[in-house]
């Protein structure tokens, strides 16, 4: 996690950790250049929102999207796929997957990610790699 903090320093965004009402999971404020991230979640699940909120911050997202929109749907997709790169490192996903086989929520728990970063993490292989379908 220490990397994330240094890679928010390096952009210039602030990071709090806060309670969020409801099933909010963390939230970057474009106009203040911060994250927010709520104080109840657990190890993989912080990981997961920070490196997410990073990617939005990185592409400079502004969730002036209704939810839903394909805009939006584009917009966290790339946030996902931006903490897929800053959470997973391919050796260790190669080696993780070929001790445990493919199945999702083991790759995750192994290598300390949601199964959402899998299946982004997964999805880029796929682009990527045409040869891997």
């Amino acid at each position: 996690m220490d990397h994330l903090y240094e890679i928010a320093k390096n952009m210039g965004v602030t990071v709090v950790e806060r309670f969020l009402p409801g099933q909010q999971r963390g939230r970057y404020v474009h106009s203040k250049k911060s994250i927010v991230l709520n104080t109840r979640l657990h190890a993989r699940q912080k990981a997961h929102t920070f490196g997410h909120e990073l990617g939005h911050a990185h592409y400079g997202h502004e969730h002036d999207e209704k939810p839903g929109s394909v805009v939006g749907l584009r917009q966290e997709r790339k946030a996902d796929e931006f903490a897929a790169r800053l959470l997973i490192n391919s050796y260790d996903y190669e080696v993780t997957e070929r001790m445990y086989g493919p199945h999702v929520p083991t790759l995750a728990v192994q290598l300390g990610v949601t199964a959402p970063m899998i299946y982004a993490w997964q999805s880029m292989q796929r682009r990527n790699n045409p040869r891997a379908r």
